[in-house]
């Protein structure tokens, strides 16, 4: 595999499977662009304690209509 870019290998050592390591080299050799779309729940904001974790908003909208629908099933 050729590369412009050298990779830091040492940067993967926390990940525990093939598939992490897979998805960490991904992310550094194809970084997102801001204007891909990618929007993500919470936001991150500037001055606030930001979570480390972070869910598209399709799995939010599943998870409210999940919930929306438990509560108003018929029981």
């Amino acid at each position: 595999m050729t590369m412009s870019k050298r990779i830091n290998r040492a940067r993967f050592n926390r990940a525990q499977t093939g598939r992490e390591y897979r998805i960490f080299l991904l992310r550094e050799i194809y970084p997102p662009y801001w204007d891909e779309g990618i929007n993500l729940y919470p936001r991150w904001r500037r001055g606030f304690i930001n979570p480390n974790k972070q869910i598209y908003p399709s799995k939010v909208r599943e998870y409210r209509t999940w919930k929306y629908n438990r509560k108003t099933r018929w029981k």
